[in-house]
């Protein structure tokens, strides 16, 4: 691990890992094993009146931050927030060191305790949306739970994993939203939201989400213009593809037709997901090395298939770091093949979906962890909400990628590296044809995340409630109901106010700072090596550091 600089840091670290601890020991610090935060009213004071005495110890920028962001998670109450962090804890466990009894075991008691001990704090019911986060939150946990159940022989933690269930029913009973279907078609949930409302409560905390959790200078207001901005701008463009694709498909000239088309014609099965994946993500790896980012040469990354229990919090794909603390880091990347929220992808989203979270967050784990092209410190490495930097850098690259897949298919780049890469997808389509569908889902996805900026800064800050934001969605961008509720709403506002939004806001920033270094002379590879090799500060702090960079000689 990583030795802190000073006095403040280390004691920020000691914090972190009071505070976090389950988050703690997937990132390698051991002593952390089967521990969980039990947010009691004193302990909750205890760790405010930390945060108050660290602070006013320190000036550093990033320091700060980070101590607002845990003051921040403890003072808004999401309530959802603590059964979903079990849930990728737990997973985390799993993937680090399969079932061992002893550590779930604890990890249950504490688990349970932080369950109840939070619920026992619910003064006043949430409004229907919060509910039906923390009834999909408690579901997903659930059926992690019973998984682990029967995987455990050990009477001890077997009834300990048995009461955490208990807790996580008496916790889900403490939200009820009667007749949510938790387990329902997008067309079950968007109907009871029409019944019901989907407030989220959030508006008098969202302006302070912005700021602590996510170092956004912005205003809900001011996220939203940019959002609207980043929109119209594209619009056109993704408008142009749209009527290019129905003409190649047959279709209507709609986003919803052309996206159902390549579903339809195109799409893959589920059980095909992982293979192609699997074929095409090496051959992917030696052209992103090439010509977008140098990856370290110990890169290590396993794919697996996203379980169940994270299917509502992960619609396409995620990606995950362990033991980044330690000299053995690895990274995860799950893929998703429910076909609730991934039905179908055609080979182009999943290259898409392999280019942003492999060779961008898994290279941006990995490069970090072993300091491959910069020195982060060790306040750089830690959970946190500042991890959000990743998704820019993971935006940004689905776009950097697009020219290379064009110039390879067109015959302009060629080489050992460029010929592999179309061999892989000679069997899924043919690169011509797989290019022609990454540049449009790209282009999708770009609209995808413009309008996550857009909802997420009006459902939280109350100005539009989430069926009129689909709805609105749907008519402005012509993209499906479904896909605009599934990419903002479970998966997305379960982590918290003004996530959604990290992925366009950091990205276009990125974007801008990438090409006053390209401006400048600095290679396109280069720039990204740095940009995945610094962690994930706060976010003025990373764009100060990338900035930096771009304008040295």
């Amino acid at each position: 691990m990583l030795t802190p600089r000073s006095e403040t840091e280390s004691a920020i670290v000691e914090l972190w890992k009071e505070f976090r601890p389950n988050e703690a020991f997937v990132l390698g610090i051991d002593e952390c094993a089967g521990r969980v935060f039990v947010p009691t009213p004193t302990k909750v004071h205890q760790i405010q009146a930390r945060i108050s005495r660290i602070r006013r110890m320190t000036r550093d920028p990033t320091e700060r931050k980070l101590l607002a962001s845990f003051r921040a998670a403890l003072e808004l109450r999401e309530p959802a927030h603590l059964p979903q962090s079990l849930v990728e804890s737990m997973f985390g466990y799993l993937i680090k060191e399969g079932t061992n009894a002893d550590h779930l075991a604890s990890f249950a008691r504490f688990g349970r305790r932080a369950l109840d001990a939070r619920r026992r704090q619910v003064r006043r019911v949430p409004p229907p949306g919060m509910r039906a986060l923390v009834q999909l939150a408690c579901s997903g946990l659930a059926d992690m739970l019973k998984t682990v159940e029967r995987e455990l022989r050990e009477t001890p933690a077997r009834e300990a994993i048995r009461a955490l269930i208990a807790a996580n029913t008496r916790y889900a009973k403490a939200f009820d939203l009667p007749g949510f279907p938790v387990d329902g078609s997008f067309q079950d949930v968007y109907a009871f939201f029409k019944r019901s409302g989907c407030d989220l409560g959030r508006s008098r905390s969202y302006a302070r989400a912005l700021r602590d959790l996510w170092d956004y200078e912005q205003t809900p207001a001011q996220v939203e213009a940019a959002g609207l901005r980043m929109i119209r701008r594209e619009l056109p463009h993704f408008h142009a593809l749209v009527r290019r694709f129905a003409e190649e498909l047959s279709c209507g000239a709609t986003a919803e037709a052309v996206t159902g088309a390549l579903k339809e014609k195109r799409g893959l099965r589920p059980d095909q997901i992982l293979p192609f994946l699997k074929e095409v993500r090496d051959p992917a790896r030696r052209v992103a090395h090439k010509h977008v980012v140098a990856i370290n040469p110990d890169y290590a990354t396993d794919v697996v298939e996203t379980p169940s229990y994270l299917a509502n919090s992960t619609p396409s794909g995620a990606a995950f770091g362990l033991d980044t603390l330690t000299d053995h880091p690895r990274e995860i990347f799950l893929a998703t093949t429910d076909v609730r929220s991934a039905a179908r992808p055609p080979p182009g989203e999943l290259l898409n979906l392999l280019i942003h979270e492999e060779y961008g967050h898994c290279v941006h784990g990995s490069n970090s962890a072993l300091a491959y092209a910069a020195s982060p410190r060790v306040l750089d490495l830690i959970a946190s909400t500042f991890q959000c930097v990743s998704e820019g850098i993971a935006f940004q690259r689905e776009l950097e990628f697009l020219p290379i897949i064009q110039e390879i298919a067109a015959g302009k780049l060629s080489g050992p590296e460029e010929d592999a890469f179309g061999e892989s997808l000679e069997r899924w389509g043919g690169l011509g044809r797989v290019s022609r569908e990454y540049e449009f889902l790209t282009a999708l996805w770009r609209i995808v995340r413009f309008l996550r900026v857009i909802g997420d800064a009006r459902i939280n800050s109350g100005k539009q409630d989430l069926v009129h934001f689909v709805e609105w969605a749907h008519r402005t961008t012509g993209l499906e109901r479904a896909t605009v509720y599934y990419q903002l709403f479970p998966a997305h506002q379960v982590i918290g106010p003004g996530y959604a939004s990290t992925y366009a806001i950091i990205g276009e920033r990125i974007r801008e700072i990438q090409q006053e270094a390209l401006k400048r002379g600095k290679s396109l590879r280069a720039f990204n090596a740095y940009a995945s090799s610094i962690g994930w500060p706060p976010k003025s702090v990373f764009e100060s550091k990338l900035d930096a960079w771009a304008r040295s000689p």
